[in-house]
């Protein structure tokens, strides 16, 4: 199907492991509501994309990131899911990065995107951490404690580096100073613009929280996907990736498994030239059935060893209370620009997910 679109109505910027994947999985059943395929998609924070790519072609491969039950009908309103957007600054090697702050993703949205809508959901920030700590020793991406995490991380040179330059494995900390980076947005955009609400709400009363959402982007706010309250892309602890045991070989850390080959491709240029070649719809078909063979693997991996792996303890209460000590500024700030005290600092925050315990929504 063609498409005469040239905009977005809406993004949903974040935060990453808030609720974001559940969010994306409930409005892209809305009958008035268009969302690519694939979650992310991101354009204006990636360097690389941002310089080389045309807004028509990236339109154009939203549309073509559909499925049989989805439409990319210019007459719904269009949006993403892309919680990189909320990392502070874009995405790029150190020296394309300097002089990028807090504005810059901001300032590229609303060049090209004036009237879009823009939602935030926000998770209390130390659990929000202890969950990205998670995901990435599952995907074998980092082999420290969260402990021993938090501990460079906290360092002022490290601070400073990773708000400059977000990579992963240095950015949990960076990411939850929602204060600082929300501020960018709230000095670009007008507040009617802003829609910012908590994974609590998300977790508490779906279906509420999903009618504002649906208003703020303008369209019916009674519609009640047939998953709503569903959690998706939960995170929990897993074993390690090792040889001698067959049952890790496709877990999210293993180099075969699905997060293995991404991170292949994402490495090679070349392998990335290749991979792109076939349209999304037939790459997806390829990955179809090697994910749901990982995806019982990985189920069944799960109920075995991930105790065992080191990087998996559990967080100890001095690395927490430091965290929540460094957050304390930002929760000021962001107060200030919301108006609203953040659950977290009202005494509600989430308690911290250890050992075999799952954590909140990953997105």
């Amino acid at each position: 199907m063609g498409h005469d679109k040239e905009t977005l109505d809406f993004i949903v910027i974040g935060a990453q492991k808030s609720g974001t994947s559940s969010l994306f999985q409930y409005l892209r059943h809305h009958p008035e509501i268009f969302v690519p395929t694939v979650k992310e998609a991101a354009y204006f924070c990636h360097d690389g994309v941002f310089q080389t790519l045309s807004w028509s072609t990236y339109i154009g491969q939203l549309a073509c990131a559909t499925e049989a039950r989805d439409s990319a009908d210019p007459a719904l309103r269009w949006g993403t899911v892309t919680p990189r957007y909320m990392l502070g600054t874009s995405t790029g090697s150190p020296a394309q990065t300097n002089g990028y702050d807090e504005r810059t993703v901001p300032w590229r949205i609303h060049e090209r995107l004036p009237d879009v809508r823009l939602i935030a959901i926000l998770r209390d920030p130390v659990a929000r951490a202890v969950s990205n700590h998670r995901m990435l020793v599952g995907r074998g991406r980092d082999g420290r404690t969260f402990d021993e995490a938090v501990g460079e991380l906290l360092a002022s040179d490290a601070l400073a580096r990773s708000r400059r330059r977000p990579v992963e494995g240095s950015d949990y900390i960076v990411r939850g100073e929602y204060g600082r980076i929300l501020s960018g947005y709230f000095d670009v955009f007008s507040r009617e613009q802003l829609l910012v609400v908590f994974t609590e709400e998300l977790e508490h009363d779906p279906a509420e929280l999903l009618q504002r959402i649906q208003r703020f982007i303008g369209v019916a706010g009674d519609f009640a996907p047939h998953n709503l309250g569903e959690r998706f892309n939960v995170g929990r602890a897993v074993a390690g990736f090792e040889w001698s045991r067959p049952s890790t070989w496709l877990s999210p850390s293993s180099p075969m498994g699905p997060h293995g080959v991404r991170r292949a491709l994402a490495d090679s240029p070349a392998a990335r030239a290749v991979w792109a070649k076939p349209p999304a719809r037939r790459r997806r078909q390829l990955l179809r059935p090697y994910e749901r063979l990982a995806s019982r693997v990985a189920r069944w991996n799960r109920r075995r060893a991930p105790k065992g792996v080191r990087a998996n303890a559990a967080p100890s209460a001095e690395t927490l209370a430091r965290l929540r000590e460094h957050y304390a500024a930002d929760g000021q700030l962001l107060l200030s620009l919301l108006g609203e005290r953040p659950p977290w600092l009202a005494g509600e925050a989430q308690p911290v997910p250890s050992g075999r315990e799952a954590d909140a929504q990953r997105g």
